[in-house]
């Protein structure tokens, strides 16, 4: 049991740069860094990069689900 929730918290907190993101949702790499710097989009810059993690990526999915995002 502790080992698969010690995987679980590693799984959550997994970052994805613009391309990772763009590869993940099907999108174009254009698109991605639209949404990663959209408002309300959870991404987090760091210096010049920016990264989204896994976790705050499905939890804005879940939000998401059934509507409409426009960026």
């Amino acid at each position: 049991m502790g080992n698969n929730s010690q995987n679980q918290k590693q799984e959550d907190y997994s970052v994805m740069s613009a391309k990772d993101l763009a590869s993940r949702l099907h999108i174009g790499r254009d698109k991605a860094y639209a949404l990663i710097k959209s408002k309300g989009f959870p991404s987090i810059k760091l210096g010049g990069r920016y990264i989204v993690t896994s976790k705050a990526l499905n939890e804005w999915l879940d939000q998401y689900e059934y509507k409409s995002f426009t960026v």
